[in-house]
This record gives structure tokens, C-alpha cells and sequence, in this order.
């Protein structure tokens, strides 16, 4: 892989991670392709498939009607041609059960030139994301 491309991509990530974490979504929306998808997987609350340059400021928002005071930190990044897979370790508590967890993931990004085009998150155990939203009983 041409590590200037390598470089590119890990740089794109970080700075969506920035961006998002800081609500810039004019920023984000320019990072993202017309056809921009994140799909959440069918068991989790937020569930469904988000679509468009606006997709991950409605995701935040389903996402964090669930979620208080929450913490991301990123692990390791690694980096192909048209992706990048980041572990990452997401901490909050929940609104409706008050229970903290920390809940490992994930996360590929489709990349299309220099624009995002997807991505897809997979979670360690939503199941208990489900229960600790009340999407399943305790």
C-alpha cells in the first residue's frame, strides 16, 4: 500500500472522529459521499440503516437519546486501500436502566476516494446494549 494513501485515510478517520465528537456537521457532511450509509445492527435500539451526508448527525442523536455522558476512545486503526477498521470502546449510562457499561466495537470505513461511503459498526454483545436501553428485558 502506498503509504501516503495510508496516511490519508488514517488522517480522514481522525479527523471524523474529531468532528463528530465535537458536532461540526457541516465538516462531517462534506467528508461524506452522497450515497453515505452506517448500518446499526437489527438488535440494537437504534437499529436500521442511515443514508445520505446527514446520516451520522441522526444516528448521534437517535444513539444519544439512549446514552449519557458518554466516552469514546480509539484503539488501533488499520488502514486498507478503500477502508479503515478502528477498535474502539465506547462508555456510558444508560438513560432508562442507569447502568454503565463499556461496550467494545468495531468499526469499518468505507472510503471512496477521499470521502467516506459507509460505514459498519460490530459490536461485541448487543444484547446487553439491548437490555440496558430496555429494548429486552433485564
Amino acid at each position: 500500500m502506498n503509504m501516503e494513501r495510508y496516511a490519508g485515510i488514517r488522517a480522514m478517520v481522525e479527523r471524523l472522529y474529531q468532528l463528530t465528537g465535537t458536532g461540526q456537521w457541516d465538516a462531517v457532511a462534506a467528508m461524506l459521499t452522497d450515497d453515505f450509509a452506517i448500518r446499526e445492527a437489527d438488535s440494537l435500539p437504534y437499529a436500521g440503516t442511515y443514508s445520505g451526508k446527514g446520516a451520522l448527525q441522526e444516528l448521534y442523536t437517535k444513539v444519544f437519546a439512549y446514552w449519557e455522558d458518554p466516552s469514546l476512545e480509539t484503539g488501533d486503526i488499520c488502514v486498507g486501500e478503500d477502508h479503515a477498521i478502528v477498535l474502539v470502546k465506547v462508555t456510558a449510562t444508560s438513560r432508562h436502566s442507569g447502568e454503565r457499561l463499556e461496550m467494545p466495537l468495531a468499526e469499518v470505513f468505507h472510503v471512496r476516494g477521499d470521502q467516506f461511503s459507509g460505514i459498519t459498526p460490530y459490536y461485541f454483545d448487543t444484547a446487553s446494549i439491548a437490555r440496558a436501553t430496555g429494548l429486552l428485558p433485564a
